[in-house]
């Protein structure tokens, strides 16, 4: 699984323009942390994501990840990734140290139910909005 290989070599490029789906647990640990679920997240179309500042992810400040302890699921598990495309997990070739990961049966089981839970909550939410409206 992922060790510190990104701090080490002071590797910020999974931060940059992240478009980080959030799920409802991510945001409930986050919120506890004191942030404001409308500083850190954006909604759309049913999705949450993390939101950027400058560039980056909110809670990168350029240097280290303020939330590092507490972030999202879906960061720890970076840099395996989920593809439309491929319907599957997959390795995202744009992290420069992708061949230091090692990932296991275990890693790729966290993300099938990180994805299928994501996918739950954004139907409960979607369903909540129409609800809104009729």
């Amino acid at each position: 699984m992922k060790t510190n290989i990104c701090t080490r070599n002071k590797c910020i490029k999974c931060c940059i323009q992240t478009s980080m789906l959030l799920s409802n647990d991510d945001v409930e640990k986050i919120k506890n942390l004191g942030y404001n679920v409308n500083d850190f997240s954006r909604a759309k179309k049913g999705w949450l994501k993390l939101k950027n500042k400058n560039g980056k992810c909110v809670f990168h400040d350029g240097k280290i990840c303020l939330i590092y302890d507490s972030k999202p699921e879906g960061c720890k598990l970076y840099p395996l990734i989920f593809s439309k495309d491929y319907n599957s997990a997959i390795v995202d070739e744009e992290c420069p140290y992708v061949d230091s990961f090692k990932f296991n049966a275990n890693d790729l089981k966290k993300l099938d139910d990180l994805i299928n839970r994501i996918l739950i909550e954004r139907k409960q939410r979607k369903k909540k909005q129409n609800k809104k409206f009729n």
